[in-house]
Protein backbone atom coordinates (compact mmCIF):
# COMPACT_ATOMS: atom_id res chain seq x y z
CA UNK A 1 0.00 0.00 0.00
CA UNK A 2 2.89 2.35 0.10
CA UNK A 3 2.32 3.10 -3.75
CA UNK A 4 -0.14 4.33 -5.98
CA UNK A 5 0.50 1.13 -8.14
CA UNK A 6 0.25 -0.95 -4.80
CA UNK A 7 -2.93 0.73 -4.34
CA UNK A 8 -4.52 -0.01 -7.06
CA UNK A 9 -4.18 -3.51 -7.32
CA UNK A 10 -5.25 -3.86 -4.07
CA UNK A 11 -8.39 -2.11 -5.63
CA UNK A 12 -8.92 -4.77 -8.68
CA UNK A 13 -8.24 -7.69 -6.21
CA UNK A 14 -11.51 -6.39 -3.72
CA UNK A 15 -13.25 -5.96 -6.97
CA UNK A 16 -12.26 -9.32 -8.25
CA UNK A 17 -13.61 -11.46 -5.23
CA UNK A 18 -17.34 -11.48 -5.37
CA UNK A 19 -17.17 -13.09 -8.75
CA UNK A 20 -14.32 -15.54 -7.36
CA UNK A 21 -15.78 -16.33 -4.32
CA UNK A 22 -18.97 -17.20 -6.15
CA UNK A 23 -17.33 -18.88 -9.39
CA UNK A 24 -19.73 -17.00 -11.87
CA UNK A 25 -19.29 -14.05 -14.20
CA UNK A 26 -16.28 -12.35 -15.69
CA UNK A 27 -13.36 -10.96 -13.53
CA UNK A 28 -13.47 -6.83 -13.87
CA UNK A 29 -10.28 -5.70 -14.59
CA UNK A 30 -8.30 -8.61 -13.51
CA UNK A 31 -5.67 -8.16 -10.90
CA UNK A 32 -1.94 -8.43 -11.06
CA UNK A 33 -0.88 -12.35 -11.42
CA UNK A 34 1.33 -11.77 -8.10
CA UNK A 35 -1.93 -11.31 -5.87
CA UNK A 36 -3.82 -14.27 -7.25
CA UNK A 37 -0.84 -16.24 -7.08
CA UNK A 38 -0.69 -15.21 -3.12
CA UNK A 39 -4.02 -15.89 -2.41
CA UNK A 40 -3.88 -19.63 -4.49
CA UNK A 41 -6.51 -18.04 -6.88
CA UNK A 42 -4.85 -18.13 -10.14
CA UNK A 43 -6.53 -21.74 -11.64
CA UNK A 44 -9.99 -20.38 -10.71
CA UNK A 45 -9.08 -16.75 -12.23
CA UNK A 46 -7.91 -18.46 -15.10
CA UNK A 47 -11.52 -20.22 -15.07
CA UNK A 48 -12.81 -16.86 -14.99
CA UNK A 49 -11.39 -15.27 -18.33
CA UNK A 50 -7.72 -14.30 -16.56
CA UNK A 51 -6.12 -15.62 -19.63
CA UNK A 52 -2.48 -14.38 -17.76
CA UNK A 53 -3.11 -17.48 -15.19
CA UNK A 54 -3.06 -19.64 -17.93
CA UNK A 55 0.37 -21.41 -17.09
CA UNK A 56 -0.67 -21.60 -13.15
CA UNK A 57 -4.13 -23.31 -14.15
CA UNK A 58 -2.18 -25.86 -16.68
CA UNK A 59 0.43 -26.54 -13.14
CA UNK A 60 -2.11 -27.35 -10.89
CA UNK A 61 -4.11 -29.41 -13.33
CA UNK A 62 -1.09 -31.83 -13.14
CA UNK A 63 -0.55 -31.59 -9.49
CA UNK A 64 -4.23 -32.09 -9.08
CA UNK A 65 -3.92 -35.29 -11.48
CA UNK A 66 -1.27 -36.75 -9.40
CA UNK A 67 -2.86 -36.06 -5.94
CA UNK A 68 -5.71 -38.19 -7.30
CA UNK A 69 -3.74 -41.16 -8.28
CA UNK A 70 -1.79 -40.91 -4.37
CA UNK A 71 -5.02 -40.16 -2.73
CA UNK A 72 -6.47 -43.42 -4.81
CA UNK A 73 -3.75 -45.38 -3.66
CA UNK A 74 -3.74 -44.02 -0.09
CA UNK A 75 -7.59 -44.52 0.93
CA UNK A 76 -6.99 -48.33 -0.65
CA UNK A 77 -4.26 -48.98 1.26
CA UNK A 78 -6.12 -47.41 4.50
CA UNK A 79 -9.46 -49.88 3.59
CA UNK A 80 -7.19 -53.18 3.47
CA UNK A 81 -6.04 -52.38 7.35
CA UNK A 82 -9.25 -51.16 8.44
CA UNK A 83 -8.27 -47.46 8.92
CA UNK A 84 -11.13 -45.32 8.62
CA UNK A 85 -10.70 -41.79 7.34
CA UNK A 86 -12.30 -38.78 6.59
CA UNK A 87 -11.29 -35.79 3.78
CA UNK A 88 -10.46 -32.60 5.36
CA UNK A 89 -10.41 -28.74 4.29
CA UNK A 90 -8.98 -28.91 0.29
CA UNK A 91 -9.47 -32.63 -0.36
CA UNK A 92 -12.83 -32.38 0.67
CA UNK A 93 -13.93 -29.37 -1.61
CA UNK A 94 -12.65 -30.83 -5.03
CA UNK A 95 -15.71 -32.09 -7.24
CA UNK A 96 -18.33 -30.41 -4.19
CA UNK A 97 -17.32 -26.99 -3.67
CA UNK A 98 -14.95 -26.67 -6.92
CA UNK A 99 -15.72 -28.63 -9.78
CA UNK A 100 -12.74 -28.76 -11.51
CA UNK A 101 -10.07 -30.06 -9.29
CA UNK A 102 -7.44 -27.53 -10.36
CA UNK A 103 -9.48 -24.72 -9.13
CA UNK A 104 -8.21 -25.66 -5.57
CA UNK A 105 -4.62 -26.24 -4.95
CA UNK A 106 -3.82 -27.53 -1.99
CA UNK A 107 -0.12 -27.83 -0.47
CA UNK A 108 -0.86 -30.87 1.36
CA UNK A 109 -4.02 -34.00 1.66
CA UNK A 110 -5.58 -33.69 5.19
CA UNK A 111 -6.94 -36.32 6.44
CA UNK A 112 -9.04 -37.24 9.76
CA UNK A 113 -7.99 -40.73 11.54
CA UNK A 114 -9.65 -41.96 14.95
CA UNK A 115 -6.63 -41.44 17.50
CA UNK A 116 -6.84 -45.31 18.20
CA UNK A 117 -6.30 -46.15 13.92
CA UNK A 118 -3.41 -43.50 14.09
CA UNK A 119 -0.63 -46.18 14.61
CA UNK A 120 -2.28 -48.28 11.88
CA UNK A 121 -2.50 -45.55 9.53
CA UNK A 122 1.36 -44.07 10.11
CA UNK A 123 3.07 -47.57 9.62
CA UNK A 124 0.67 -47.91 6.47
CA UNK A 125 1.79 -44.69 5.03
CA UNK A 126 5.24 -46.04 6.05
CA UNK A 127 4.96 -49.59 4.25
CA UNK A 128 3.75 -47.37 1.04
CA UNK A 129 7.22 -45.32 0.92
CA UNK A 130 6.19 -42.02 2.83
CA UNK A 131 8.80 -40.47 5.04
CA UNK A 132 7.88 -38.42 8.51
CA UNK A 133 8.44 -35.30 8.02
CA UNK A 134 8.12 -31.48 10.05
CA UNK A 135 9.94 -29.48 12.88
CA UNK A 136 10.39 -30.51 16.17
CA UNK A 137 6.98 -29.80 17.83
CA UNK A 138 4.85 -31.67 14.81
CA UNK A 139 6.90 -35.12 16.04
CA UNK A 140 4.99 -34.22 19.52
CA UNK A 141 2.52 -36.58 20.02
CA UNK A 142 0.54 -33.55 21.08
CA UNK A 143 0.19 -31.92 18.01
CA UNK A 144 -2.66 -32.41 16.44
CA UNK A 145 -1.39 -33.53 12.67
CA UNK A 146 1.18 -35.81 11.49
CA UNK A 147 2.83 -35.19 8.14
CA UNK A 148 4.82 -37.34 5.82
CA UNK A 149 6.31 -36.96 2.28
CA UNK A 150 6.68 -39.01 -0.83
CA UNK A 151 7.49 -37.20 -4.39
CA UNK A 152 7.11 -34.00 -3.11
CA UNK A 153 3.26 -34.57 -2.38
CA UNK A 154 2.57 -34.05 1.51
CA UNK A 155 -0.35 -35.85 3.76
CA UNK A 156 -1.36 -35.54 7.18
CA UNK A 157 -3.16 -37.31 9.43
CA UNK A 158 -4.87 -35.17 12.14
CA UNK A 159 -5.70 -36.61 15.16
CA UNK A 160 -7.66 -33.24 15.42
CA UNK A 161 -7.87 -29.75 13.97
CA UNK A 162 -6.48 -28.14 16.44
CA UNK A 163 -3.88 -29.26 19.51
CA UNK A 164 -5.86 -30.48 22.60
CA UNK A 165 -6.95 -28.69 25.20
CA UNK A 166 -7.65 -25.32 22.92
CA UNK A 167 -11.08 -25.88 21.93
CA UNK A 168 -13.82 -28.04 23.77
CA UNK A 169 -13.50 -30.34 19.91
CA UNK A 170 -13.62 -34.35 20.48
CA UNK A 171 -13.01 -36.06 17.35
CA UNK A 172 -15.36 -39.01 18.75
CA UNK A 173 -18.43 -36.45 17.91
CA UNK A 174 -17.32 -35.81 14.61
CA UNK A 175 -17.11 -39.36 13.64
CA UNK A 176 -20.58 -40.57 14.84
CA UNK A 177 -21.56 -37.62 12.45
CA UNK A 178 -19.71 -39.00 9.41
CA UNK A 179 -21.17 -40.72 5.85
CA UNK A 180 -19.58 -42.72 3.05
CA UNK A 181 -18.31 -40.13 0.22
CA UNK A 182 -20.38 -39.91 -2.64
CA UNK A 183 -17.79 -40.20 -4.76
CA UNK A 184 -17.42 -43.43 -4.21
CA UNK A 185 -13.84 -43.50 -2.34
CA UNK A 186 -13.56 -45.47 0.51
CA UNK A 187 -12.96 -42.49 2.58
CA UNK A 188 -16.19 -40.66 5.08
CA UNK A 189 -17.35 -37.18 4.73
CA UNK A 190 -17.98 -35.13 7.83
CA UNK A 191 -21.40 -33.55 8.51
CA UNK A 192 -21.24 -30.37 6.53
CA UNK A 193 -21.60 -28.34 9.72
CA UNK A 194 -18.66 -29.93 11.24
CA UNK A 195 -16.65 -29.85 8.44
CA UNK A 196 -17.25 -25.59 8.06
CA UNK A 197 -16.42 -25.61 11.84
CA UNK A 198 -12.92 -27.07 11.63
CA UNK A 199 -12.75 -24.99 8.49
CA UNK A 200 -13.21 -22.00 10.18
CA UNK A 201 -11.11 -23.02 13.19
CA UNK A 202 -8.24 -23.78 10.84
CA UNK A 203 -8.13 -20.43 9.47
CA UNK A 204 -8.39 -18.98 13.32
CA UNK A 205 -5.83 -20.86 13.93
CA UNK A 206 -3.35 -19.19 11.74
CA UNK A 207 -5.26 -15.85 12.84
CA UNK A 208 -7.00 -15.39 9.94
CA UNK A 209 -3.92 -14.74 8.03
CA UNK A 210 -4.54 -17.01 5.74
CA UNK A 211 -4.63 -17.02 1.30
CA UNK A 212 -8.12 -16.21 0.20
CA UNK A 213 -8.89 -19.61 -1.07
CA UNK A 214 -9.98 -20.48 2.41
CA UNK A 215 -12.46 -17.69 2.93
CA UNK A 216 -13.95 -18.78 -0.47
CA UNK A 217 -13.95 -22.46 1.02
CA UNK A 218 -16.32 -21.00 3.72
CA UNK A 219 -18.59 -18.62 1.28
CA UNK A 220 -19.09 -21.87 -0.75
CA UNK A 221 -19.91 -24.16 2.30
CA UNK A 222 -21.84 -21.43 3.90
CA UNK A 223 -24.12 -21.30 0.91
CA UNK A 224 -25.01 -24.96 0.84
CA UNK A 225 -26.31 -24.95 4.47
CA UNK A 226 -29.72 -24.55 4.58
CA UNK A 227 -31.57 -22.43 7.70
CA UNK A 228 -31.92 -25.43 10.21
CA UNK A 229 -27.93 -26.79 9.67
CA UNK A 230 -26.88 -22.94 10.00
CA UNK A 231 -28.53 -22.96 13.46
CA UNK A 232 -27.03 -25.69 14.13
CA UNK A 233 -23.59 -24.15 12.94
CA UNK A 234 -24.35 -21.26 15.70
CA UNK A 235 -25.41 -23.87 17.92
CA UNK A 236 -22.64 -25.98 17.68
CA UNK A 237 -19.59 -23.19 17.87
CA UNK A 238 -21.36 -21.99 21.22
CA UNK A 239 -21.27 -25.68 22.67
CA UNK A 240 -17.42 -26.05 21.82
CA UNK A 241 -16.27 -22.86 22.86
CA UNK A 242 -15.32 -21.30 19.40
CA UNK A 243 -17.94 -18.68 18.33
CA UNK A 244 -15.44 -15.81 18.88
CA UNK A 245 -13.22 -17.47 16.20
CA UNK A 246 -16.28 -18.42 13.92
CA UNK A 247 -17.81 -14.97 14.11
CA UNK A 248 -14.31 -13.20 13.37
CA UNK A 249 -13.83 -15.44 10.01
CA UNK A 250 -17.76 -15.14 9.10
CA UNK A 251 -16.84 -11.55 9.49
CA UNK A 252 -13.75 -11.51 7.26
CA UNK A 253 -14.94 -13.79 4.82
CA UNK A 254 -18.44 -11.50 4.49
CA UNK A 255 -16.20 -8.79 4.01
CA UNK A 256 -14.09 -10.08 1.57
CA UNK A 257 -17.27 -11.48 -0.85
CA UNK A 258 -18.67 -7.98 -0.78
CA UNK A 259 -15.10 -6.68 -1.76
CA UNK A 260 -14.99 -4.32 0.98
CA UNK A 261 -11.56 -3.01 2.95
CA UNK A 262 -11.23 -3.20 6.99
CA UNK A 263 -11.04 -5.58 9.58
CA UNK A 264 -13.49 -8.28 10.53
CA UNK A 265 -16.23 -7.49 13.75
CA UNK A 266 -15.46 -8.64 16.87
CA UNK A 267 -15.66 -5.75 19.17
CA UNK A 268 -12.31 -4.38 20.91
CA UNK A 269 -10.53 -6.78 19.17
CA UNK A 270 -11.25 -6.02 15.65
CA UNK A 271 -8.06 -3.59 15.13
CA UNK A 272 -5.89 -6.33 16.27
CA UNK A 273 -7.32 -8.56 13.59
CA UNK A 274 -5.39 -8.69 10.09
CA UNK A 275 -7.44 -6.58 7.92
CA UNK A 276 -9.05 -7.67 4.42
CA UNK A 277 -5.68 -5.96 2.90
CA UNK A 278 -3.36 -7.91 5.19
CA UNK A 279 -5.30 -10.81 4.03
CA UNK A 280 -4.72 -10.22 -0.09
CA UNK A 281 -1.50 -9.29 0.69
CA UNK A 282 -0.22 -12.07 2.97
CA UNK A 283 0.78 -10.09 5.30
CA UNK A 284 2.07 -11.89 8.47
CA UNK A 285 2.02 -10.26 12.02
CA UNK A 286 5.22 -10.00 13.62
CA UNK A 287 5.57 -12.72 16.73
CA UNK A 288 4.03 -10.44 19.95
CA UNK A 289 1.13 -9.34 17.90
CA UNK A 290 0.50 -12.81 16.53
CA UNK A 291 0.11 -13.96 20.36
CA UNK A 292 -2.14 -11.58 21.20
CA UNK A 293 -4.68 -12.41 18.09
CA UNK A 294 -4.58 -16.25 19.42
CA UNK A 295 -6.06 -14.94 22.81
CA UNK A 296 -8.51 -12.07 20.96
CA UNK A 297 -9.91 -15.50 19.14
CA UNK A 298 -10.19 -17.57 22.69
CA UNK A 299 -13.37 -18.15 24.66
CA UNK A 300 -12.39 -18.34 28.43
CA UNK A 301 -9.89 -19.06 31.00
CA UNK A 302 -9.74 -22.52 30.34
CA UNK A 303 -8.67 -22.47 26.70
CA UNK A 304 -6.59 -19.59 27.57
CA UNK A 305 -4.51 -22.01 30.15
CA UNK A 306 -4.77 -24.93 27.69
CA UNK A 307 -3.57 -22.60 25.25
CA UNK A 308 -0.54 -22.20 27.22
CA UNK A 309 -0.26 -26.06 28.07
CA UNK A 310 -0.44 -27.47 25.18
CA UNK A 311 2.70 -25.18 23.64
CA UNK A 312 5.22 -25.77 26.37
CA UNK A 313 4.03 -29.75 26.45
CA UNK A 314 4.17 -30.11 22.46
CA UNK A 315 7.61 -28.35 22.15
CA UNK A 316 9.23 -30.11 24.78
CA UNK A 317 7.58 -33.42 24.15
CA UNK A 318 8.97 -32.87 20.18
CA UNK A 319 12.60 -32.03 21.24
CA UNK A 320 12.77 -35.32 23.64
CA UNK A 321 11.33 -37.08 20.34
CA UNK A 322 14.00 -35.64 18.28
CA UNK A 323 16.94 -36.26 20.27
CA UNK A 324 15.60 -40.06 20.64
CA UNK A 325 15.11 -40.06 16.97
CA UNK A 326 18.48 -38.27 16.19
Amino acid sequence: MSSQVDHAALERMRAALPSLMNGAGAVPSPPPVRLLEVNHLGPLAYKLGVSECRAEYAASTIVSLRRRVQLTEVLAAFAKRSVRVALLKGSAYVDTLYADPAERPMQDVDLLVPATELPDAMRTLVDLGFIRVGMARKLSGHYHAIAFSRDGMIIELHRNIVQPYRTRIRTGGLWKRVSPDPRGSSAMRLDPVDELLLCMLHIARHELAVPAINYIDVWRSLKRLDGAQRAILHERAIDLHISRATQAVQSMTDKLARGERGHPELGAASRLLPSTDDVLLGMRPRRLRQIGQKLSLLEGTRELAGLGYVYVVTYVDGVLRTRDKG
